[in-house]
């Protein structure tokens, strides 16, 4: 099953690691675009693939937004 839908799982692991600092923004973004793929792709699957790219996804994008949370807040201590 994991063989027929790579971007799903690429979207989840990236997204998961993203959270752990091993990889930074750029792959947050990686997984972004990775889910959004496989969820084209899996449109008309539903069940794990569709989970795992929506997972991913979301992770992506929390990522993405905690970041940009954490530069505003340090960049208001400044002023």
């Amino acid at each position: 099953m994991l063989k027929r839908y790579p971007l799903a799982v690429m979207s989840l692991i990236i997204g998961l690691l993203s959270f752990v600092h091993l990889f930074g923004l750029e792959k947050a973004v990686l997984a972004v675009i990775a889910g959004k793929l496989a969820l084209d792709d899996a449109t008309q699957n539903t069940g794990k693939p569709r989970t795992m790219a929506v997972i991913g996804l979301t992770l992506g994008i929390a990522y993405i937004i905690i970041l940009a949370a954490i530069a505003v807040t340090k960049g208001l201590k400044g002023v």
